[in-house]
């Protein structure tokens, strides 16, 4: 195809899709006086008054195509909520699935319908909620800074789902003070309405004709015409919780410490205007918060994050997000901002505004500290013990066309053991043409420095600098990506994720697209090329070359198959760089209805032994299983596994990390969840000059239960024990005993 005639089809891509845009979806008012009844079927005569939209195109796997199966939305609204009812037709029904899950739990392996609502129109960031037909609910935030999806936010809409004999309905409220948009913008709101069907293709349908090389998705949303009337400002609500907890610790000497706890607390969220959401808390407690997944600690060179679970953290969470290492160069790793660096906050307040073509958000909160401050270096991460704090974050961004301008601040204030600071800027850009490049670049200024007990100490300030450049070209037979970081050996952020300093990476990677029909639908090999160096020496930390092939399949399969030939890595200053191959290989899957899940990573060849600073034959093994034993029932079965040994084959090192999960579901609102998990590294000295041998186990379990009547009207009930053992014998032993109660006034 030439160059004349590719510019030609894009073109006229990007005109459907805006003709897509302009013909939109339209919102009906409600008649004054009137409410409408919800049970899910559609069936109260006021949805007779809103027009029927229709047209859905396939997303996935293929893009472009006519819908195979037919789904139908009307939009109704009154001056407090809007209001969706969508209807699911299936040829047959039999194969729907259609099971009951905790919230956030609705996934690709079900039927659901999802709504994405823009209401500021700037393509920026969407909240969503998807449903699936038994009235389960996910909900959360959709970024195109980043092209994530993160489901930890949770909003207060309320769903209603039947199944049918022709497919299932679906009605679906939400509430006006759960948006954040300009009122006095005259940029339409932007709706897209997807629809999952998991069958032996797992088909995404939606109400746009998204295309799937384009950077973000929420660029080609449908308009949502029609919407007028309702108020500018928003309303104020109180949230008190009391929990009541019980602790009782026994440490290896006998010594048992109880303790009983009656402790009220308070979240307040309010709205000034549509713009501006001033939200606070007095005394947060996270007792019904999950438990973090066990991680493999033995062979690590440097600092693991964790998910963040915690409510008040997750208002607005787009907004903190800024460039890092991209999704499709393998995402994590470093982040300017990460909320679980706050451990203990006895009380926070935040303010956060969205318009047209900004948004911003301020945080200031007093952390009581008990966490750990990462002490970043280029070839490991240290930590301290983190004492109390006050700390001030500060972030806003602006848009201009295509463009996003960003600016951040943060302040963490040790008092008399000093202070970590951090500002910068960072930009976006999106060209039509499927380009984006982004970058960001930081300084800090450090005067809270590890002493000569460990603890910090106030010293004097020394500054570093951070940059980040990545950029990306998405089309339909090329992907290309390049990403160059530094960060300077002074570079040091309490408020971020940053386990590694004085260190310059580049990082390449270039795919090939090959689209093919029928079961097996895509087979793309890439190559990805990274390297890290000491920044003092040009030292090489670590080097990758991946050769690799990308499959998907029926089931939603996903395989990853890798050669890492000649991987190189150093971990120590001056120590051996040691240069091994390695083969890996990642197979995800949505098997059946009642296997609903499969994750496995394999790794072999050679891996480092980090501790004894050499390459040793090894493997790397990661199982995830999810089940559905009944209809009611989700069971979780994880085990993830380092094995290492030594140069005479003997293991050297054995790291097992293992979760049970349990879930029985009594209703869509009512759930009993038992976890068990543990972690064991047992470390033996094969040679003189290996480290010293030994064993280290942690296990902890909990039960819980669990009533929702909304996200704010929550109640907990639930028991954990914890234990931590070494090779001398049991360290600690731990038990909790909470009750939670959660309301809104």
């Amino acid at each position: 195809m030439t160059v004349a005639l590719r510019l030609l089809v894009l073109a006229l891509s990007l005109y459907l899709a805006g003709a897509a845009r302009a013909e939109g979806l339209q919102a009906t008012p409600l008649p004054e006086g009137q409410s409408l009844r919800m049970s899910g079927r559609m069936d109260d005569p006021l949805w007779q008054t809103a027009p029927l939209y229709d047209q859905f195109w396939e997303y996935q796997p293929q893009d472009g195509r006519p819908a195979p199966q037919r789904t139908t939305v009307k939009v109704l609204y009154d001056k407090r909520a809007l209001y969706f009812g969508i209807r699911a037709y299936d040829t047959d029904p039999a194969l729907i699935r259609a099971p009951l899950v905790r919230r956030d739990g609705v996934l690709a392996d079900q039927d659901f319908v999802a709504v994405l609502l823009d209401p500021i129109g700037s393509g920026k960031s969407a909240m969503f909620v998807r449903v699936n037909p038994k009235g389960v609910v996910a909900d959360g935030i959709y970024s195109a800074v980043t092209s994530n999806m993160d489901l930890a936010p949770d909003f207060d809409v309320d769903a209603r789902a039947v199944l049918l004999d022709d497919g299932y309905a679906v009605e679906l409220r939400i509430p006006y003070s759960e948006l954040r948009f300009d009122a006095h913008s005259d940029r339409p709101w932007q709706v897209q309405v997807l629809r999952s069907l998991p069958r032996e293709q797992n088909i995404l349908l939606a109400s746009a004709p998204l295309k799937r090389n384009f950077v973000s998705q929420i660029e080609l949303m449908s308009t949502l015409n029609g919407l007028h009337g309702f108020p500018a400002d928003g309303d104020f609500t109180l949230l008190p919780h009391l929990t009541l907890r019980h602790d009782r610790n026994q440490w290896a000497d006998g010594t048992v410490h109880s303790s009983n706890y009656l402790e009220p607390g308070v979240d307040i969220k309010g709205h000034p205007s549509a713009e501006w959401v001033v939200d606070g808390t007095v005394k947060p407690d996270f007792s019904q918060v999950e438990l973090d997944v066990p991680q493999l600690t033995g062979n690590q060179q440097f600092a693991q994050q964790f998910p963040e679970k915690r409510p008040f953290f997750l208002e607005s969470s787009d907004i903190l997000e800024a460039p890092t290492m991209m999704a499709e160069q393998g995402g994590g790793g470093w982040r300017s901002l990460y909320t679980r660096s706050i451990s203990q906050p006895g009380w926070g307040l935040r303010a956060t505004r969205r318009d047209a073509d900004s948004e911003a958000i301020v945080l200031a909160l007093h952390d009581r500290g008990g966490g750990q401050i990462l002490v970043p270096g280029p070839y490991f991460t240290d930590a301290v013990s983190q004492p109390a704090s006050d700390v001030v974050w500060a972030r806003g961004r602006t848009y201009v066309g295509g463009l996003g301008l960003a600016g951040l601040l943060t302040d963490v204030n040790y008092h008399e053991r000093g202070s970590n600071m951090v500002g910068g800027t960072d930009v976006v850009w999106n060209s039509q043409s499927g380009d984006r490049l982004r970058a960001q670049w930081l300084l800090s200024s450090t005067s809270a420095k590890p002493g000569s007990t460990g603890a910090l100490q106030r010293q004097s300030a020394t500054g570093g600098s951070y940059v980040i450049v990545d950029w990306i070209r998405k089309s339909d037979t090329l992907e290309p990506s390049v990403t160059y970081q530094e960060a300077s050996g002074g570079f040091r952020n309490d408020s971020g994720f940053l386990g590694q300093n004085g260190f310059r990476q580049a990082t390449v990677q270039l795919l090939q697209k090959n689209a093919f029909e029928g079961a097996w639908t895509e087979i793309d090999p890439y190559l990805w090329y990274q390297e890290t160096v000491a920044g003092k020496d040009g030292s090489t930390v670590l080097r990758w070359l991946d050769p690799g092939l990308w499959i998907t399949g029926p089931h939603n399969t996903q395989i990853t198959a890798e050669y890492h030939p000649a991987m190189a890595q150093r971990v120590k200053p001056g120590g051996q760089l040691h240069s091994f191959d390695q083969y890996y290989l990642e197979v995800d899957a949505d098997p059946a209805s009642w296997f609903n899940k499969l994750t496995a990573k394999y790794s072999w060849g050679r891996q480092m032994d980090v501790a004894n600073d050499r390459a040793v034959p090894g493997i790397y093994l990661l199982m995830d299983a999810h089940f559905r034993a009944l209809d009611r029932m989700e069971i979780q079965l994880r085990l993830e596994q380092t094995v290492l040994r030594s140069p005479t084959n003997a293991i050297a090192l054995r790291d097992t990390a293992e979760q049970v999960v349990a879930v029985y579901h009594v209703s869509a609102q009512d759930w009993v969840r038992a976890i068990w998990q543990r972690e064991q590294i047992a470390r033996r000295a094969v040679l003189a000059t290996d480290v010293p041998g030994g064993s280290q186990s942690s296990g902890s379990g909990s039960l819980m239960l669990s009533h929702r009547l909304s996200a704010h009207r929550v109640g907990y009930l639930g028991v954990s024990y914890g234990k931590t053992s070494d090779s001398p014998g049991v360290n600690i032993r731990g038990t909790e005993l909470f009750a939670k109660l959660q309301f809104d006034l």
